[in-house]
């Protein structure tokens, strides 16, 4: 296995997991609700989580086509790539969306009542 081989498996390894977002935290957001496809309603802790499972779901994808290129699968670089890349953005948004709710829960925190 090559070094960026090896360093992409161990990366794509690594799942994403809720714990990321601290339970604490959301109890704050607990009471908000958004109606989603369908006119079913979804509390945000949900929406939430269906995210995080979207993007670990992305993930586990690309380390399965990383798997199948390393061992000599029948898939192309281009396709392996754009999974691995896919993955990527998903995570770094996932990211960006938990620094924006940190720094919101922080701010409503810091208002003295």
């Amino acid at each position: 296995m090559t070094p960026v081989g090896s360093s992409l498996t161990r990366y794509l390894e690594t799942p994403i997991s809720a714990r990321m977002l601290n339970q604490g935290q959301l109890s704050v957001l607990q009471s908000t609700e958004q109606t989603v496809e369908g006119g079913q309603s979804m509390s945000f802790p949900d929406l939430l989580m269906s995210g995080v499972t979207q993007v670990n779901s992305l993930q586990q994808d690309a380390t399965s086509q990383v798997h199948d290129m390393l061992t000599g699968g029948d898939v192309s670089e281009v396709e392996v790539l754009t999974a691995v890349q896919k993955a990527d953005m998903a995570f770094r948004m996932l990211v960006q969306v938990r620094n924006k709710l940190m720094a919101a829960y922080d701010e409503i925190n810091a208002i003295r009542v």
